[in-house]
């Protein structure tokens, strides 16, 4: 005679979901505060407005486009990328 195995999972009535990340937290805030420190090191150690600006946007830019790269889209880092060399084009 064949018996009958049932296997009792327990099934959540809702999905159980993770809190969302904070839109700002810890990294953003030391990104906020060290640029314009890092700025104004650089420009009371003489080094001219132009390349203080090129040197802090460049490291902006690569820090955004790792940031879309891990997030998963690929089509934004192309446009990102793609609007990076269009301003540094225009730039020169």
């Amino acid at each position: 005679m064949p018996t009958e195995t049932n296997l009792a999972v327990p099934v959540p009535a809702e999905p159980v979901r993770a809190e969302p990340a904070s839109r700002f937290g810890a990294p953003q805030a030391f990104t906020a505060v060290s640029f314009p420190v890092l700025g104004g090191a650089l420009h009371v150690a003489g080094v001219p407005l132009q390349d203080i600006f090129v040197l802090l946007g460049g490291c902006g830019a690569l820090g955004a486009a790792a940031v879309v790269t891990v997030s998963g889209g690929r089509r934004r880092a192309a446009s990102l990328a793609g609007a990076v060399l269009r301003a540094a084009a225009a730039g020169k």
